[in-house]
């Protein structure tokens, strides 16, 4: 682990602060509710060097931590350097060190990202008897198949210890098929490449990433089918990410058909489509502005746009035009995006801007005065104007971009908080007192159901969030937009897809609790732009921790998680209940 900072760089981090922390009641003390309150106004606490020293080792543990969360200038790093800045080097050291599960998988996922080819080095000290010991959710399948393809060789060792892992019951077969179909499609292993059930994403996933001309004839047909009601929407979706980005007739057909599908995410895959091929079909030119004529904002604006600027930029100035009048965030959003220079009136559209629930649209218009080549004076003016805009988050990123210029920019202060901010800030300084777990159930439909463990002593402020939207009904009703088999599946949009959330953002509150199998996260696009999306995860996800606000964890992982895997893209939130 990386070591602390000493106590004379402590004192003179705090000391450098300007916001004086609350009288001391029986001597220093830094206590979970004083964290929630600090970490909400994002003002990095002062204490005295000689207060600082009197504090008692978890109240400094917890100032260090909520210094790292407010992240503002001078405060120390939470992630250590092999996590921040991970190398082959220093991940191929750690991987001979390593003895846990935990830092097994860590070592061999952190390779796999570097495409080291020693990523089993990780694993080569283990015996067929450490099987027994081995986690039953953190699964190697999906791991082991990218090192093999990394160049990686699976010694005497490794394969016995693989062997012995599926003989104790360990090993999942759809992971293991996945995973050798990867090898079949990539040529590694001896077979053809077939699709074994169409139906699971983890197979399709797995297809997906091999070459199009092994799997074209079957690929298209099974498209037609999933088009035709054959297969769920997840998994035409996915066949419709898996055609080339090179023309071909029958795919582009095809596409067109998924146009007039009643499923959304299907359509949004079909204009990711064809926004990825250099050149359309007439009839799929004549069908992407048949959609646009028809679809005035939403979730399908961004894919329509990014279409028609690639193959008829005229059409998605007058579309982007259109969009830019909408109300609607998201919609907004995805015309500011487009737009290839600025608003003929861009006060007006900053006006319009200027509420909480705007934020999607703020996100995506202060990084776009750069590229529009505004006048750098200009630019920096809009930009501290949005340091006093009434979502944090807009303050933040605004004083993000001036800080690149300028890090003397003067760390902004929080706005006052909304009717329902207040709410949430009270609820998570009720549960930073108690510190007692919250259980969430999430009711899926044909009867499934998953409690998660969420836990305030970690992320009170996080936690009381989701615990209040579950009680207004938020979540009840929606579908599950994100499945990554694997991975994680993702829920509470709420527009059913990856976009929106409640209307305002919660701040981050990263640790370095480990993301294994089972662990809750917020969704983000940055910074302090949590809302109401969370994801768990359904393998070990190392890259996640420090950067995701872990929440908490599911109880019962042996029911849970095989429920999770079981999940799709469109399954239906029944509801969400706050036990």
């Amino acid at each position: 682990m990386q070591p602390p900072p000493s106590r004379p760089a402590l004192f003179a981090l705090v000391a450098a602060f300007s916001v004086q922390a609350a009288p001391p009641v029986s001597g220093p003390a830094f206590t979970p509710v004083d964290a929630v309150k600090a970490e909400w106004d994002r003002k990095p606490p002062v204490f005295p060097p000689e207060a600082l020293s009197a504090l008692p080792a978890a109240d400094r543990a917890r100032l260090e931590l909520t210094l790292q969360r407010i992240g503002a200038p001078g405060a120390p790093a939470l992630l250590p350097p092999w996590l921040a800045d991970p190398t082959t080097a220093v991940w191929e050291a750690r991987a001979l060190a390593a003895v846990t599960p935990q830092d097994r998988f860590t070592a061999l996922f952190f390779l796999n990202r570097l495409k080291s080819s020693r990523a089993l080095s990780a694993l080569e000290s283990l015996t067929p008897t450490d099987a027994a010991s081995w986690p039953a959710h953190l699964h190697l399948e999906g791991p082991l198949a990218t090192a093999l393809l990394n160049g990686a060789t699976a010694t005497p060792a490794v394969r016995a210890f693989m062997e012995a892992l599926f003989k104790a019951g360990k090993g999942d077969p759809i992971r293991g098929g996945a995973a050798h179909l990867r090898m079949v499609l990539a040529g590694k292993e001896k077979g053809e490449p077939r699709m074994a059930d169409p139906s699971l994403l983890a197979y399709l996933d797995a297809w997906n990433r091999g070459p199009w001309a092994p799997r074209a004839a079957e690929h298209l047909q099974l498209l037609t089918g999933a088009l035709a009601g054959g297969l769920a929407p997840g998994a035409a979706q996915r066949l419709l990410e898996g055609l080339p980005a090179t023309p071909d007739p029958a795919a582009s057909a095809l596409a067109v058909k998924a146009l007039d599908s009643p499923h959304l995410l299907v359509r949004m895959a079909a204009l990711d489509h064809f926004a990825r091929l250099p050149a359309l079909e007439p009839e799929a030119l004549a069908a992407l502005r048949r959609i646009a004529s028809r679809t005035f904002g939403g979730p399908l604006s961004s894919g329509i746009l990014a279409a028609l600027r690639k193959h008829a930029p005229g059409d998605a100035d007058r579309y982007g035009q259109g969009l830019l009048g909408s109300d609607d965030p998201l919609t907004l959003s995805a015309a500011i995006e487009d737009l290839p220079r600025p608003p003929a009136n861009l006060e007006a559209l900053v006006q319009r801007l200027w509420k909480t629930s705007m934020y999607d649209a703020v996100q995506v218009l202060l990084p776009a005065l750069e590229r529009w080549k505004l006048p750098e004076p200009q630019r920096r003016a809009l930009l501290a104007r949005f340091l006093e805009h009434p979502c944090w988050t807009a303050r933040l990123d605004a004083y993000t971009l001036l800080a690149k210029g300028d890090p003397a920019t003067p760390w902004p202060s929080a706005p006052r908080p909304s009717f329902l901010e207040d709410l949430i800030r009270d609820e998570a300084l009720r549960l930073a007192r108690s510190g007692k777990s919250v259980r969430m159930r999430i009711t899926f439909d044909r009867g499934r159901r998953v409690v998660l463990a969420l836990d305030p002593a970690v992320a009170p402020i996080n936690v009381a969030n989701l615990v209040l939207l579950a009680r207004r009904g938020f979540f009840n009703g929606r579908q599950v937009p994100r499945v990554v088999p694997d991975f994680v599946v993702q829920m509470g949009s709420p527009v059913d897809t990856m976009d929106g959330g409640p209307g305002y953002t919660v701040r981050c509150e990263d640790s370095l609790a480990w993301y294994g199998p089972g662990s809750v996260g917020m969704a983000l696009s940055g910074k302090d732009t949590g809302g109401s999306q969370f994801f768990i995860t359904t393998n070990a996800a190392p890259h996640l921790t420090g950067r995701y606000t872990r929440v908490g964890e599911v109880e019962d992982p042996d029911t849970a998680l095989p429920i999770l895997d079981g999940l799709t893209v469109g399954t239906r939130i029944l509801a969400v209940d706050i036990l």
